[in-house]
């Protein structure tokens, strides 16, 4: 099947749960996908809460549905691997339209591939420092 987005890109899905107040990954699973890496334009950001806005944040364009991170919840974010950060899916947007069917997301940056070992706190907010 032919795609318009042509990247191959690593991709973590993570499982965990709270424990006293911290977040614990308990299995991590990576996997490759297909798809585009791209910043996130000023006019997207303003749809977005605002402790967000500043974490640096990109957008991913891709056919394979990713699981996103739910704040207050035990669902953590797929973290996609990109030009040596880490980025946890945070957004999800379907375009299910007939013609090019695909999903946009928004990452938040989360940290470099060094400090992954070092990572604590909530699966969406582990870069909100």
């Amino acid at each position: 099947m032919s795609t318009l987005f042509p990247r191959t890109i690593q991709a973590e899905h993570r499982t965990g749960s709270y424990s006293r107040g911290d977040w614990v990954v308990s299995t991590v699973e990576s996997f490759t996908f297909t798809g585009s890496v791209q910043p996130l334009t000023g006019k997207e950001t303003e749809f977005l809460p605002e402790n967000r806005r500043d974490t640096g944040l990109v957008k991913i364009y891709s056919n394979t549905p990713l699981a996103v991170s739910l704040e207050g919840s035990n669902t953590a974010g797929d973290v996609v691997i990109w030009a040596g950060k880490r980025w946890e899916v945070v957004q999800e947007l379907v375009y299910a339209n007939g013609l090019v069917e695909h999903y946009k997301y928004i990452a938040a940056y989360i940290g470099t591939q060094e400090t992954q070992n070092s990572a604590q706190g909530t699966p969406a907010q582990q870069g909100d420092a």
